[in-house]
């Protein structure tokens, strides 16, 4: 087995976590995987994998050499794409795993005029509020919001989305229009499902307040979240590309515009190495999508 291959089975069973998951994958005995790593980590002269009964961990050395072999794997297929003169017309399967309604509203959407310059593009799009485990799924790109918790990805923000109020015409007609900010405290709010109660802070120039809001409707999803707000349910805290449709529309109503409140970072993640190729391609187009989206007349 050459060294590419060496590093590409070494890289998947890293990305894996198992020598009999990367073995189904690749269509060999786990034996044969097993040997493999070994003929590997003799060759290398380290310890790739801390092996025990229970689960299988790269070591730190492993770790290193995870980092390097992602990124030599993707200059070789680029090496070997570009002396077959396939370097400017990208080709494949894209997975892409973000919320239900990021797809309905942004990622979706591009998809269609993407297509448009690379038709030999596939796309495999996993809409879900829960978030996905982009190894276990083979996720080339996923699209994920505010500050990145699993340390092991890596990330490039995307766009700080503006984050406002909003409310139906028909709610403000029966409950009145909140003027400032300790108004909220008397109305209804639509909330994430987070708990019985969520703590807004709007700013002013140098002006800051906190507001403590509740309401008699909660959900996980964004999309249940601006249909309760367009039904009159109360008033709903999101980011422009979530609601623009309805607000061009005249379903929703921006509330208290003189203030602002925290924005909210769009990010794309990855599992490791540089991004580059068709995710490279399809993150930047995404990034400019985002940019319509956000657009409220």
């Amino acid at each position: 087995m050459d060294r590419i291959d060496a590093m590409k089975l070494f890289v998947r069973v890293a990305e894996a976590g198992s020598f009999s998951k990367a073995a189904v994958a690749l269509g060999v005995g786990q034996p044969t995987v097993s040997r493999r790593i070994q003929d590997l980590e003799a060759q290398l002269d380290v310890i790739l994998f801390q092996r025990t009964t229970r689960a299988l961990s790269l070591t730190e050395a492993g770790e290193r050499f995870y980092r390097r072999a992602v990124d030599l794997i993707a200059d070789y297929e680029s090496a070997e794409a570009e002396a077959r003169g396939l370097q400017h017309e990208p080709v494949g399967l894209l997975r892409i795993s973000c919320s239900n309604s990021f797809a309905r509203r942004v990622i979706i959407p591009s998809i269609p005029p993407f297509l448009e310059k690379y038709p030999k593009i596939r796309f495999d799009v996993i809409s879900d509020d829960a978030l996905t485990d982009l190894v276990e799924e083979a996720i080339d790109l996923a699209f994920r919001f505010g500050q990145l918790r699993d340390s092991r990805l890596m990330m490039r923000k995307l766009a700080d989305t503006p984050r406002a109020l909003w409310a139906s015409p028909d709610y403000l007609a029966r409950r009145g229009t909140p003027t400032a900010p300790a108004d909220l405290a008397d109305h209804d709010a639509v909330l994430f499902r987070k708990g019985l109660y969520s703590d807004w802070t709007l700013s002013r120039g140098e002006e800051e307040v906190n507001v403590r809001v509740d309401g008699p409707f909660a959900a996980s999803g964004g999309d249940n979240l601006v249909q309760a707000a367009q039904a009159g349910l109360g008033i709903l805290m999101a980011p422009n590309w979530l609601v623009s449709g309805c607000v061009n529309e005249g379903q929703l109503v921006r509330i208290l515009p003189d203030w602002e409140m925290e924005s909210l970072p769009v990010n794309c993640v990855w599992t490791a190495g540089r991004l580059r190729g068709k995710t490279k391609l399809f993150a930047d187009h995404v990034t400019e999508a985002l940019k319509a989206a956000m657009t409220c007349d």
